[in-house]
């Protein structure tokens, strides 16, 4: 028995409500300063792009039926507190320091695979590249003030 092609219709209207969240929050970037706008209106303009290409290719390219897999609950609640706990001490402890905890974190909870020592140094170095790459992005190119701590 062969999957009917069938576009993903919750997908592409979500994309559509994004673009109007994204117009939005755009256009209301304009009444900010030219300092203050530059992060609000980097990020609207890359959803706006993002949620209209992936609602052109929904549409090009239906796919088949997909039968979606329960997940761990277990790990969701893990990964919810531990974004929840981020926030929570990203002030007082400070964007780099509370960011590393994090995403420590949520390696340890999303990894199905046995720990070696190659692939806790691939999460280790994956970790100061992205963590890197963003607080840069964050700091220099978007000018986002983040929070100093106590640590970092």
């Amino acid at each position: 028995m062969h999957d009917i092609p069938r576009r993903d219709i919750g997908s592409m209207v979500g994309c559509v409500a994004f673009m109007a969240v994204g117009i939005a929050a755009f256009l209301a970037a304009g009444d900010y300063s030219p300092l203050g706008s530059v992060f609000p209106r980097t990020i609207s303009a890359l959803m706006v792009f993002f949620s209209a290409l992936y609602l052109v290719l929904a549409w090009l390219k239906p796919s088949g039926a997909r039968q979606h897999e329960a997940g761990s609950r277990g790990r969701q609640v893990g990964v919810a507190l531990v974004m929840l706990g981020w926030a929570f001490v990203l002030v007082p402890v400070g964007f780099l320091t509370s960011s590393i905890i994090a995403f420590v974190l949520l390696l340890v909870i999303a990894n199905y695979d046995t720990w070696t020592p190659r692939r806790a140094l691939a999460y280790a170095i994956a970790t100061a590249l992205v963590l890197g790459i963003l607080y840069t992005l964050f700091k220099t190119v978007l000018q986002v003030p983040l929070p100093e701590g106590i640590f970092l």
